[in-house]
Parts: C-alpha cells; sequence; structure tokens
C-alpha cells in the first residue's frame, strides 16, 4: 500500500489547512523545493511537526538530537565531516559490532544519500529522521569544532542581498561581546569594577544582548526568511517584466 502524501498527512492531523497546503504547493509550483522545508519556511509548521510527520509518513523513526550527549570519535570518524555536511547526516551510534551506523538523516529516503554513506562507513546504515537545524546544531557540538555554525547547511550564518556576511557564528558574537564588556569593566570606577566581577564568568557567554544562543539562531532563521522572501518577490517581479521565463530561472537554480 503506498504511503500518504507528506501534505494529506498533515491536513489530515490538523497540522494544517487545506488552504495552507494550497498556498504552500502553489510556491512549490512557483519556485521549487520540498515541501516539507517550504511549509517551516512559511511558518505553517515548525520543525519538530515536520520531523514527526516523516517519521510517520516514511515509517523511519525519528531522533531527538537534542538529548544526544555526545558521539564517541570512533563513530563519528565513520563518516567525514564534509560529506556529513553536504548530506545533512549525523552518525550518532554503532550497533552490531560495529556493522551497523545509525545516521539522523534530513532526507532518509535519498536512495543515492544512503548509498554513500554506506559506501564512506563500510556500515549497514540505519536512518533516522531529524530536522535540518537539529542536525547543523548537532553537527556544531560533535564535531569539535569542524562544523562550525557558520559552515553547516541550513546555515546560521546570516548575509544581506549581495552574499556579504552580516551575522556570523555564536561563538565568535560572544567572544566579541565579552571583550566589550571587558574594556568596559577596565574604563569604570573600582568599586563598579568589583561588583561586576562577581557576575559569573558563564553569563557573558550564555546570552549575546540579553538573548540565548537559542534565541538569537531562532532571530537569525527568521531573519534568513525575511531575506528569502524578498529575493523571491524580486525574481517574480522580473518574471513579470520579461526579463526571463520561469522556466528559464528554475533551469538555471538547479545546475
Amino acid at each position: 500500500m503506498p504511503s500518504i502524501r507528506l501534505g494529506d498527512l498533515l491536513v489530515k492531523a490538523k497540522v494544517v489547512s487545506e488552504s495552507q497546503l494550497k498556498a504552500a504547493l502553489a510556491e512549490q509550483q512557483k519556485w521549487g523545493g520540498r515541501l516539507g522545508e517550504i511549509l517551516v519556511r512559511m511558518n505553517l509548521v515548525t520543525e519538530d511537526m515536520l520531523v514527526k510527520a516523516l517519521s510517520k509518513q516514511l515509517n523511519i523513526p525519528a531522533v531527538n538530537l537534542e538529548a544526544v550527549q555526545g558521539v564517541p570519535p570512533h563513530v563519528r570518524a565513520k563518516i567525514p565531516p564534509d560529506i556529513a555536511r553536504d548530506l545533512v547526516a549525523l552518525p550518532i551510534q554503532l550497533r552490531d559490532e560495529g556493522k551497523s551506523l545509525v545516521v539522523a538523516m534530513a532526507e532518509p529516503q535519498n536512495i543515492k544519500h544512503l548509498d554513500t554513506l554506506r559506501s564512506v562507513s563500510r556500515c549497514k546504515v540505519v536512518p533516522q529522521v531529524a530536522g535540518r537545524q537539529a542536525i547543523a546544531r548537532a553537527f556544531s557540538r560533535f564535531y569539535d569544532g569542524s562544523g562550525d555554525l557558520d559552515d553547516v547547511e541550513g546555515s546560521f550564518k546570516l548575509v544581506d542581498s549581495q552574499g556579504h556576511t552580516i551575522i556570523k557564528n555564536v561563538e565568535e558574537m560572544a567572544a566579541k561581546k565579552q571583550g566589550e564588556r571587558k574594556a568596559t569593566k577596565e574604563s569604570i570606577p573600582a568599586a563598579r569594577t568589583a561588583s561586576l566581577a562577581d557576575v559569573p564568568a558563564q553569563a557573558t557567554t550564555a546570552s549575546i544582548g540579553g538573548k540565548s544562543p537559542s534565541e538569537m539562531l531562532k532571530a537569525i532563521e527568521d531573519a534568513q526568511r525575511k531575506e528569502v522572501g524578498a529575493l523571491k518577490a524580486m525574481v517574480e517581479l522580473l518574471i513579470e517584466k520579461g526579463v526571463f521565463t520561469r522556466d528559464e530561472y528554475l533551469a538555471k537554480v538547479k545546475r
């Protein structure tokens, strides 16, 4: 029996309405892309909702990467960081005396990705579903700095329409903030400095401008969605003006 389509599954579960699904499908028809990612980008579903729906649709278990405390080095070594980034896949566990590798994947149904993972790991691959952003966050935690937030797909680097970086990774921003605080402490009276010294050191890096790293990442993701929306509006206008056709645009971006 064929599996139910993702959109129909979400409607049946009352996660999205028929009209919301039609809007997302119209967006997909215009610009291409995966329906689930479009629904997340349009703020119609959360990434967690999408993961649960995909898990049910594909009959593949989902994994909560936030609950994974660590990945042993010999497990990480099964998949080189650059391949893990490209495939949006994260090795998390070895089973069956090292013969089976459990991998968190954003696209566990992608046969080509599975074949690549089997080839490089020389293991049977056991896929589990996880969101792109969740994999990106876990990658930055588990790969010992080899996967900075601004290097991982689903990026946490904010750029403008010219491709210039506006906001870099959270650790870099926290270090800059800490340096600014240190300079301020050195320039104020000793009594005031003493009171600041009582503040725990982690307070300078746990938040940025009063926001936690998770709040900052959400703000960056929201800003990226707005940037994508503006870019799409500009392309749509160019198509209406006859500068190029939609087919020409889609052919170009799919290269």
